[in-house]
């Protein structure tokens, strides 16, 4: 289950998490099951809402940038908003950023049945799929953005089994110009799981 999390945020988010906190993540979700015979992400939603992809930058604590997620009219739709909000002064800057994105990864996992020793996927044509939203390219000024505002869902899914959950991650991203090029600043990123349906 971590593991379609962690492959379903894309490459470049992938990138900016840690290792040990994939594992952690791991951890976490086999550790938050009981004995029952199902095992759904949407049972534990509690205990992953928070759960930071890269341990050098806690989300909560560098971001104080309102989000607003809802669940969207069909199960595997998300619409998510920012109101505006001004870089300087809601994001903790790392020294040398000049610009950042904002990233939302909608990731659905199909629940499993134990069986036995084993566990099998109830929802395998669900599990993986994933919708995605990134800001564009912007300064890290002390004026306003403008809001924004996206409806994710999850692409070439269709509706979505009862039998899956799905997981937004939500990043911000630094980048560095510099020669006429924007550098990302990996270990900057704050990546976070803000929400489970």
């Amino acid at each position: 289950m971590s593991q379609t999390i962690h492959q379903g945020l894309g490459a470049e988010l992938a990138t900016m998490t840690s290792a040990y906190n994939t594992k952690k993540l791991a951890s976490k979700i086999n550790g938050a099951f009981d004995e029952s015979s199902k095992l759904s992400l949407a049972h534990i939603s509690e205990d992953l809402v928070g759960f930071d992809l890269n341990d050098e930058k806690s989300f909560d604590e560098h971001v104080n940038i309102k989000l607003c997620i809802k669940a969207g009219s069909h199960k595997g739709h998300a619409i998510f908003h920012i109101p505006s909000f001004v870089p300087n002064n809601d994001i903790e800057v790392p020294e040398g950023a000049t610009n950042f994105k904002i990233a939302a990864r909608l990731v659905s996992v199909s629940d499993y049945m134990r069986k036995s020793d084993a566990f099998e996927m109830i929802s395998p044509n669900a599990d993986g799929k994933r919708g995605s939203f990134q800001s564009p390219m912007l300064p890290i000024l002390k004026t306003s953005t403008q809001p924004m505002t996206s409806q994710l869902r999850l692409m070439e899914s269709g509706p979505l089994s009862q039998n899956a959950a799905t997981v937004l991650v939500i990043g911000v991203k630094f980048y560095q110009y510099e020669e006429k090029r924007f550098v990302p600043m990996e270990n900057e990123a704050m990546i976070s799981i803000r929400k489970v349906f």
